[in-house]
Order: C-alpha cells, then structure tokens, then sequence
C-alpha cells in the first residue's frame, strides 16, 4: 500500500511541476512577443498645444466616421414588419386558436 501512496504523489508532483513549467514559458512567451501599449489618444496627446480649431477638427471627424457607421448599421438591418404583415392581420386559423385559448374550450375530436 505504501508504494501505491508514493506512485500518487510523483505523479501528482509531476503534473504541478508540468503546469509550472507551461505557466512560466507562457510567461516568457507573452513578454517577448507582447504588443506595446500606446496611449489611448495620442492624437489628442499631440495636439494640446496645436490650435484649439484642430482639436475641434478631430471631434468632428470622429463624429462623423460614427454617425456613417450608425447610418450604414442601420440600414443594413431588415425592418421587424414588412407593409404586408401588417396589413394581413389575422388569418381565421389563428382567429380560432386565440379564441379557444382565452375562452378555455377545448378542442373537437
């Protein structure tokens, strides 16, 4: 029985000293081929003390790039009706069902 206990704990040793050994190269993986953070408004960063008018420009130009966006979003998108289902109304199928659903009938065999 004792060797069984040791046989568990080698191998349970080798499995954390796998996962360590993963988790450091990992590590080592990411710091060596991690992207640099830039800051996030450089371009605000560099104008502080250009014109105030060149700011102003570069709000408008964001505005406008995210306005096209909504304006192309929004009319990629299919309308939830269409004329003709809204004109339909109900059909005399689904008349009959709703009228034994509220009215608790139940149905002809």
């Amino acid at each position: 029985m004792g060797t069984v206990y040791r046989i568990s704990l080698i191998g349970a040793g080798l499995v954390i000293v796998g996962l360590m050994v993963l988790w450091f190269m990992m590590e080592l993986l990411v710091r060596l081929t991690g992207i640099k953070k830039m800051p996030e408004n450089k371009a605000l960063a560099d104008l502080n003390d250009e014109d105030p008018a060149e700011i102003d420009n570069l709000h408008h130009q964001k505005a406008v790039a995210a306005a096209t966006a909504v304006a192309i979003m929004l009319r990629s998108s299919a309308p939830v009706l269409t004329e003709q289902d809204s004109e339909q109304g109900l059909t005399p199928w689904q008349g009959t069902s709703r009228q034994r659903q509220m009215h608790n009938l139940p149905r002809r065999k």
